[in-house]
């Protein structure tokens, strides 16, 4: 159990880190730990500034009085039970020893009257932040169970699969709850060879996690059996409508998803498109595995044609890189759409071939070229061995 946490929280971080926060409101809202630290001492930087202040300038003295009283409440709110209880030690302390008191310090001028009213606040403070942390931890756990469990749906892909070699990158939107949006992908070895498929279903939701769900069964299941890539896109096709039966007209949703298949001597590829993006055939460049997109998954209603099977001849170290429309349509400020094409182009001939080295190639393109994601973003890259058992 603590590995499958550990694990969680490991690809909780690979995931939400694929673009990194560039501003310090970024980096405060997205859990940053050096961001989370300075706000958490920020009530003790406040007071260690305002109090010496105050001993020379009788003008911060009112400033420093109400960073003084409100430490306990200004620490609760971004600190724990045992801080907020430090913090009120503190100022119970100071108030003590203050000139009208104790009269250790010259400042602040207070009295013992003044020690209740704080001390009171204190414990209050004390309590609601201890309230409080256990409501937070409580949504952690949930979170964490919910986030392992969605994790389980996306597979961790082998190096090799089926004598090819593998890579997958997958990012969820910015601002989604869960590990696993919208995007879908997976690679099976099959006695028809390796068979992989990359999809969008439409939405963000907890409906959204369903069908992709529903989706991955489906393909895990019928890629073992099904002959060709027409009788599995319609297995895809039926489990979207099934999906459907169960909501209104107005509830209704739809994927879509690059079928490819490699042949058991990784001499031929195989795609159908069901309303997604073709994937990319690169040789000494890339070129689309254009065929005749069907329409999505769920819409073959609308269809005026039957489905089309793109071939093509394979040779060693070839790749195919599949995507979903979440890279291709990222902006960087310029409003410049990513140029996938252009930079596998570009890796590739200086001789980047090996999938992970792309993967990461790409990645530092799209943080470096400060494109932003606005949609789910998936990347799966398969090469085909450059000799015979390699």
């Amino acid at each position: 159990m603590k590995g499958t946490v550990r694990a969680a929280a490991d690809m909780q971080g690979y995931v939400r880190s694929y673009v990194r926060p560039e501003t310090p409101w970024d980096r405060i809202t997205s859990g940053h730990p050096g961001s989370a630290l300075l706000l958490r001492l920020l009530p003790f930087l406040l007071l260690g500034v305002t109090l010496p202040i105050a001993l020379v300038t009788p003008v911060m003295v009112p400033y420093a009085n109400y960073a003084l009283v409100l430490l306990p409440a200004f620490t609760a709110l971004v600190n724990g039970p045992i801080a907020t209880a430090t913090a009120t030690l503190v100022v119970a302390a100071l108030v003590s020893a203050g000139s009208g008191a104790l009269g250790f310090l010259p400042y602040p001028e207070s009295g013992w009257s003044d020690l209740a009213p704080i001390a009171f606040v204190g414990l209050l403070c004390t309590a609601l932040a201890w309230i409080r942390n256990r409501i937070v931890m409580r949504l952690l756990d949930m979170t964490l169970v919910a986030e392992t469990v969605q994790g389980a749906i996306l597979p961790d892909l082998p190096e090799r699969i089926g004598g090819a070699r593998v890579a997958v990158a997958y990012r969820t939107a910015e601002g989604s709850p869960g590990l696993v949006g919208g995007d879908f992908y997976d690679v099976q070895d099959t006695e028809f060879g390796v068979r992989a498929v990359v999809g969008d279903v439409q939405g963000h939701d907890l409906a959204t996690v369903h069908l992709t769900d529903s989706l991955l069964g489906t393909f895990r299941e019928r890629a073992l059996d099904d002959p060709d890539l027409a009788t599995l896109a319609a297995r895809m096709e039926r489990r979207v409508r099934l999906h459907n039966r169960r909501h209104d007209e107005w509830s209704q949703t739809f994927a879509t998803a690059a079928l490819i298949e490699m042949t058991p001597g990784l001499d031929t590829v195989r795609v159908v498109l069901c309303g997604h993006p073709a994937p990319l055939l690169v040789r000494g460049s890339a070129t689309p595995l254009s065929a005749r997109p069907m329409p999505p998954l769920g819409l073959a209603d609308f269809a005026v044609h039957r489905t089309e099977i793109r071939e093509a001849t394979l040779m060693p170290g070839d790749l195919v890189v599949a995507y979903s429309d979440g890279i291709a349509e990222a902006r960087n400020a310029e409003g410049r759409t990513f140029p996938l094409i252009a930079r596998v182009d570009a890796h590739v001939a200086s001789g980047v071939r090996d999938p992970e080295q792309l993967h990461r190639k790409l990645k530092a393109d799209f943080q470096g070229g400060g494109f932003v994601r606005t949609d789910d973003l998936t990347v799966l890259i398969i090469q085909v061995p450059r000799a015979t058992g390699a």
